[in-house]
Order: C-alpha cells, then structure tokens, then sequence
C-alpha cells in the first residue's frame, strides 16, 4: 500500500526529510541547506518515477477497457478521474514552488522553468538557487504574519492542505468498503494533517509548522514530497482499481474441451446436435460434487466427477445436485440438473400376416419411439380415430380396408418429427358362436332338465382377444318329436320368451330341439348384423 510498499530508496529519502526538517530547529550551516537541496533532487526523481510507473497502469487500463469494456470500462473511468485530481495537485503544488523560488531568488518564471530530454517541464535544481536560507518568502506566500492564523486565500497552505484532504476523500471514498483497510489506513497516515507539537514541543497547525519562517531549501522539498505523496497514492489506488475488475474472477489453471449433446439419440435424416465450448479446472482447488439426496462423487484427474446412476425405472429420469467450489470470497455453491432416458430391452417382433385392425371394437396398440419418453409421442391414423389410453393407444372407427398409424416425436430441441407409418389391414370380426346358456359349445346331446333352466342364447367369440363383443337379437325356435307336427316359437331378443320355455320345460327323451335363423349383433352397436350357425341338440 501507499506506506507498506515504498522502494528502499523512497524510504531512505523520507529518513533524510526526516532527519533534516529536526536539523533545522538548531540552525545549522549553509551545508545543511544544500543537504535539503540534494534531497530535494532525489524527491523530484521519485515523483517522475511514481508518474511513469502510473503512465504504464493508464496504458495497460486502457487497452483492457478497449478490449473488454463490459468490465474495465467503468473502473478506467474512476482511473481516469483520480490521475486528474493528481494533475492538479502536482500542478499547483509547482506552480507555488517556482513563484517561491522565483521571488527569492529574484529570477523571472521563464528562466526557472524547461524541457528535459524527454519534452517534460521542470523546474531548475534547487541546489542552484542563491537564496536557499531565505525565510520570508514561503512565510508570506503560504502563512503570512500568524503563524496561529495561518491565511486562507488562494495558493496559501491552508488552500493546500484542504484541497490535499479533498483527494484524500476521495480516494478513500473510490475504495471504502471494498478494500481489506490496509489502503485507507494508508491514506490516513500519509494525509494526515492534524495539529502536532513542533520541535520546541508547543502544539502547532500544519501550516505552520511546515512552512512559516523555514528556509526556502527546507519549504521547497516539503513541496516536492507533497507531490510525491500524491503520485505514490495515485499510483497504489490506480493499481488496486485494477486489481479489483478481477478479484471477484474465477481463476483457473487448466483448459479441456466439454461436448454436451442435446441428445444421444439420432434418428435417421435427423442431425446431432451439441454445445462444444472450452472448460476449465484448477487441479489445486478441486471441487466438491454431491447428488441431491445422495453421496459425493469421486472425481478424476481431468476435474470431472464420475457420475453413475443405475436404471432401475423406464422412462426419463432426472438427476440433480451440486457443485461447492471454493471462490475468491470463500465456498460457493452450485446446483446442477441433467436427464437420461431408461429403455426396458427391447424386441420387435412383427407377425407380417397378423397386422389386423377390427372394425366396431377398441384395438389396443403398443407404440414406442426407442429413446424419446412416452409423453413426447403423438399418434395418428389415417381412418378412424387413435386415443391415448394409459401406456397404450386405442384405434377405433377405422373404415376401408386397411389403415396407416404414425406418431409425430416431439425432439429435444423444440422440433416436431413424423415417423412411420406402418400399415394395417382392416377387418370385420370373425362371427360368434351361438350356444344355449348353460350348455358347451358343440355338444349335441344334452340332459333335458339343463333346458329348463337355461335363459337364452348366448353368442360366444371363440378364441377372441376382444372377448364377448356380441348380443343375440333374434332367432326361431323349432322342436321335432316323433309322430309329431314340429313345434315353431319365433323370438326378437337372446332370452327365451314364455312360449319356449313352456316347451322347454316339457321336453322328453328323443326330442331334438333346432335353432335357427339366429341373428347378432355388436353390443356397441357399430356393425350390421351376423347370421350365426345353427344349433342342433338331441335331449337325452
């Protein structure tokens, strides 16, 4: 900081201001004056040194800013500001040293003043001035007549001294509450310009203290130090500022590559797509990676932690967690969340002759897009209508003779994809079987005393996957006993109406019993009706 980290030779300097401002109280030789000289030169170097050595942060500000302004732009700006406050104390604070020197020694401001080699003003060695011993001129310029009063006007010290506290402010304002102190102590102890007891131990203003009845020698490096404070505190904050853009930065040591898909999967004449960008570790500040509900993951070489999750449920799964990172201001968290689709095993088998849909019943359908979860798939059809049902779809209502099912995949990326189709043939449902109720399908002798409990007729879908779809609506009734005209009952629904079950009730052994012209139809009402076989029994 502005004190902490001078040079050894700026050290040595301030030793020798020191130890010379005391030699003063004794008042000693022309020798002594001419020490205050010579210290004076080195004061002058070191302020130019301090001026360069900013004029290198200015450049590098600068090209930072240019190139990166979402960042430096700001803060070059505050740069900026404080080297303008510095210009005009330096400045003022030269033009008060050549009028001193000036009126002392009796030259014009011309003669006094030049270019170096390198274009810069400068003010000519204090070691050639005659009159480095004259008291009066800093005491009327700085001072005047009381030293307790010290005067207020323009170019006074008093003057100098509040417009130095002002940049003291101000910088310790740029910095407050964002440095770790050391700075703004600084600052403090380097500006501090409070009442102090002088060499004869009487409380003193700083006025006069450093200017009122000191030799010219003496006031003038007070001057030149004054400047030189000024540049080594322009100098500290224009670097701190710097510094700060980036406190606040990530740092890291090591480059990899990082490639994320947006998915594993592509289907055919689709298009892999990725995030490919550089990523960065610092192999010293390792990471922390824990799963939500979990254990911390094992990390490798490369700075990437080994992530293994068992599939144990189909479907698209969700992982969350976080990463802890130790960051420039202590431990910092961050959460996580990726995905990954679990497929059961997956065997496609398709019965080419059997791609049968039925009209007038519900057909199930199992439709699956291998990697895309279920709730990312549309159906359709092109007769009829398909309907999600659970984990399955439902097609129904298909008419023609064959029907094409598609689904339309929702992809990772927002976009809609069409696959398929595939092709069905569409077909009636096989007739039922007409059987008495109570009775086995095919047996032609029955007892007589099932018939007269049994309710009606039944129609029976045999070896069906649709189950019992059929309701009986008709049929004719025909019993032939021996030496007997046939007994005809006719009926318009599937239970046996009083006519036929009086007959059935009074059946004998060697009767045959015919029914015929059965008709049904589908429960739901959505196919025209079927003629059914007949049925012939023997009752025994």
């Amino acid at each position: 900081m502005a004190t902490a980290s001078l040079p050894p030779r700026q050290k040595m300097i301030n030793m020798m201001y020191l130890v010379l401002t005391a030699i003063l109280a004794l008042n000693v030789s022309k020798e002594v004056l001419d020490a205050f000289a010579v210290m004076d030169g080195e004061l002058v170097r070191s302020e130019r040194a301090h001026e360069q050595r900013s004029a290198v942060e200015y450049a590098v500000f600068a090209d930072a800013a240019e190139r990166f302004p979402e960042k430096f732009k700001e803060p070059h700006a505050r740069a900026l500001a404080v080297k303008a406050q510095a210009d005009s104390l330096v400045e003022r604070i030269e033009r008060i040293k050549v009028k001193a020197i000036a009126e002392a020694d009796g030259a014009s401001l011309a003669a006094l003043r030049g270019k170096d080699a390198t274009g810069r003003d400068t003010l000519r060695a204090l070691l050639a001035l005659e009159n480095k011993d004259d008291r009066e001129t800093l005491t009327r310029m700085l001072v005047g007549s009381e030293p307790a009063a010290p005067i207020t006007n323009d170019g006074s010290a008093y003057d100098l001294k509040v417009r130095m506290a002002a940049f003291r402010e101000s910088l310790k304002t740029l910095v407050k509450g964002r440095d770790d102190g050391e700075l703004t102590a600084a600052l403090d102890v380097l500006f501090d310009f409070s009442d102090r007891r002088d060499a004869s131990g009487v409380l003193n203003n700083w006025e006069s203290i450093n200017f009122y009845d000191v030799p010219l020698a003496a006031g003038v490096a007070t001057l030149s130090k004054l400047q030189v404070d000024i540049r080594s505190s322009e100098n500290d904050v224009v670097k701190w500022l710097y510094r700060q853009v980036d406190r606040k930065e990530h740092r890291f040591s090591t480059l990899t590559t990082a490639v994320i898909p947006q998915s594993n999967l592509v289907m055919l004449g689709d298009s892999f797509r990725a995030d490919v960008f550089l990523a960065a570790y610092d192999p010293k500040n390792r990471p922390t990676v824990t799963i939500d509900g979990g254990s911390t993951l094992p990390l490798g070489v490369d700075g990437k932690a080994k992530l293994q999750v068992r599939g144990d449920r189909v479907g698209e799964q969700v992982v969350n967690g976080t990463i802890t990172f130790e960051g420039p201001d202590g431990p910092e968290k961050f959460p996580y969340s990726t995905t990954y689709q679990v497929m059961a095993p997956l065997l496609v088998a398709s019965p080419t002759k059997m791609n049968v849909l039925y009209r007038g019943v519900e057909n199930p359908i199992d439709l699956s897009v291998p990697g895309v979860p279920m709730e990312r798939v549309q159906a359709t059809i092109s007769t009829g209508r398909i309907v999600r049902s659970g984990n399955t779809w439902i097609a129904s209502g298909m008419t023609g003779t064959s029907a094409e099912v598609s689904v339309v995949v929702t992809m990772a990326d927002g976009g809609a994809r069409r696959i398929g189709p595939v092709r069905f043939r569409v077909k009636d449902l096989p007739p039922p079987t007409a059987i008495i109720s109570g009775i086995e399908p095919g047996v032609t002798r029955v007892p007589k005393n099932k018939f007269c409990a049994a309710p009606g007729l039944l129609a029976k879908s045999l070896g069906s996957e649709f189950g019992d779809q059929w309701q009986v609506k008709s049929f004719e009734f025909t019993l032939v006993r021996n030496g007997q005209a046939p007994i005809i009952k006719y009926c318009n629904s599937n239970a046996f109406n009083e006519d036929i079950r009086a007959v059935l009730c009074k059946l004998k052994s060697g009767d045959m019993i015919y029914v015929e012209g059965i008709k049904a139809v589908l429960a739901n009402g959505q196919a025209p009706p079927r003629n059914l076989s007949p049925i012939a029994i023997k009752v025994q």
